[in-house]
């Protein structure tokens, strides 16, 4: 982009939050639910049948076969199935602001301390996992 990262990172988070707000207005004009699901969410590393999760997976590794059940997956195909898993689970517990333990500052700028979610979560009807 440019020979200054610093300045291209800029310009590339930039262009992302507009994309999000286009998506956002997008959604809530349709009537929509918009949810942001956490950056750093181990969305590709986390298997989506059993939830066991690998330490580490390079970019490079376009599918994997999980340790535990034996199930081969997709990184992306993957990846968007844990997504939409998670923002099904924000939904459920009625709130956007997702953490693992971590503080999260809303845009009204109070602080929210959000936990994992729960083996009953986890084992309700209202989490989804495809095969």
């Amino acid at each position: 982009m440019v020979k200054n990262h610093k300045l291209a990172k800029a310009i590339s988070d930039c262009g992302w939050g507009m994309f999000c707000t286009m998506v956002k207005y997008k959604a809530e004009n349709e009537g929509k639910t918009y949810i942001e699901v956490d950056r750093f969410f181990p969305s590709s590393k986390t298997c989506h049948v059993c939830l066991n999760q690998v330490e580490s997976l390079p970019l490079d590794i376009r599918n994997w076969t999980c340790e535990h059940c034996q199930t081969t997956h997709d990184r992306d195909i993957n990846a968007s199935i844990n997504i939409r898993n998670e923002a099904l689970r924000i939904i459920s517990l009625g709130t956007s602001e997702t953490a693992n333990g971590g503080n999260v500052r809303r845009l009204g700028g109070k602080i929210s301390c959000l936990l994992d979610a729960t083996p009953n979560e986890i084992g309700s009807p209202n989490y989804i996992a495809c095969n």
